[in-house]
């Protein structure tokens, strides 16, 4: 009988399957663990890097382009979607970081006023009877009023409402963007009080007016709210909301937006919200007096006068406060620098006069300052990483932070 050799053994074979697979697993996880350690170290890397480039403060920079200009002495200027606005007496051009003109209008007013929101833009004559209305395009349409021109403000869909006084009355006027009437509403002085600032919503669709009121010797103001859509045609006058502050004056008023206002007065901030009637929903109290208001796209900015010194900082000459549209500070910043303007550019505090600058971040920390030969005009955030545009009375400067 045949012998049968064997010539595999199942159970060794199974044996050394199992260390084979044992030893890709451990091969495997290997790598992984070492992806792994390696994506942790690029993330930490980059987290390390931004958190530098974040809370550093820059003492140089680099012109990365120059422009010559020959501008007015009465020029202004007003940032609008990356570019800038030029505005005087004689006309208005929106131009490029190459001081090209995207678009230009001429006309001949004695005192230009703008208003600006996303892509629209208006410019009237103050006192006079002559608005522009503009979008990225250019001009849209021209209008001439019959009474004098106080103030204006426009919506992002370039619905524009125009405040117009005469000795005894003044008149609130909406047009579109195409120049047309769309509504009025009349004010008599002796009833409502004199209107001192005008604020439309983004939407086009709600006004708030602040009046002021003398009553037996004492400055009142009073908050009126009119709705020119379907539901304020409810109300006698399209007045949806009112009320009135004893003894305060409130000479700005502005939309944050479709839904929520803000009141600025000599104590702080009044806050409304509310799509179709406004209700007050919190107020910031400021016991030091205000020295300037300004705006961003959601924020509310105060100067005040002096900050007390804290622990482990030094008091200031001024204090510089940001509120969102919630009445939350994100921002509460000294600065001892005799500034002629305060802004909010792409997040950044921005304060200058004419030959020093500083530049914040929306966390408090010092990006740049210092001085210049020229004159500064203004000073706007640039598109790209610690980028800015200088405006000079003689030349336009895109740099860079180093």
């Amino acid at each position: 009988m045949a012998k049968i050799t064997q010539l595999y053994k199942t159970p060794e074979v199974a044996e050394d399957m199992k260390s084979y697979k044992e030893k890709l697993f451990r091969h495997r996880a290997g790598i992984g663990i070492r992806g792994l350690l390696c994506m942790a170290l690029v993330a930490a890397l980059v987290l390390g890097m931004w958190s530098w480039s974040r809370y550093k403060t820059y003492t140089t920079y680099e012109i990365l382009a120059s422009t010559q200009r020959t501008d007015t002495l009465n020029t202004q200027y007003a940032e609008y979607n990356g570019k800038l606005l030029k505005y005087s007496r004689d006309g208005i051009s929106c131009v490029n970081l190459k001081n090209e003109a995207v678009w230009s209008q001429t006309y001949n007013m004695q005192t230009p006023i703008l208003d600006v929101c996303q892509n629209s833009v208006v410019v009237a004559d103050m006192q006079g009877n002559e608005v522009y209305i503009f979008n990225e395009e250019g001009l849209q349409t021209q209008i001439t009023t019959l009474l004098p021109i106080q103030q204006v403000s426009i919506s992002s869909q370039g619905v524009t409402a125009l405040l117009l006084s005469d000795s005894s009355t003044s008149w609130i006027y909406l047009y579109d963007r195409e120049g047309n009437n769309l509504t009025e509403s009349q004010c008599r002085l002796n009833e409502t009080g004199q209107p001192l600032s005008i604020g439309i919503s983004s939407d086009g669709a709600k006004l708030a007016v602040s009046y002021l009121q003398i009553q037996d010797g004492t400055a009142n103001s009073c908050i009126v709210f009119y709705n020119f859509g379907p539901v304020g045609g409810n109300f006698v006058d399209k007045i949806v909301a009112s009320k009135i502050y004893e003894d305060t004056l409130i000479p700005k008023i502005k939309y944050l937006g479709d839904s929520i206002c803000a009141a600025v007065s000599d104590r702080g901030i009044i806050y409304y919200e509310g799509k179709e009637i406004p209700e007050e929903i919190v107020t910031v109290e400021e016991v030091k007096e205000i020295q300037s208001i300004f705006f961003g796209s959601d924020t509310v900015g105060l100067v005040t006068e002096g900050r007390e010194e804290a622990e482990g900082e030094e008091g200031a000459r001024y204090s510089v406060c940001l509120y969102n549209a919630l009445g939350n500070q994100v921002l509460n910043q000294g600065t001892n620098l005799s500034y002629n303007q305060a802004k909010i550019s792409g997040g950044d505090l921005i304060l200058f006069n004419e030959n020093e600058c500083e530049i914040y971040s929306e966390q408090g920390v010092l990006r740049y300052a210092g001085s210049f030969d020229g004159t500064i005009m203004d000073i706007y955030k640039s598109s790209g990483l610690r980028k800015y545009i200088f405006v000079f009375s003689d030349r336009t400067e895109e740099v860079k932070l180093k």
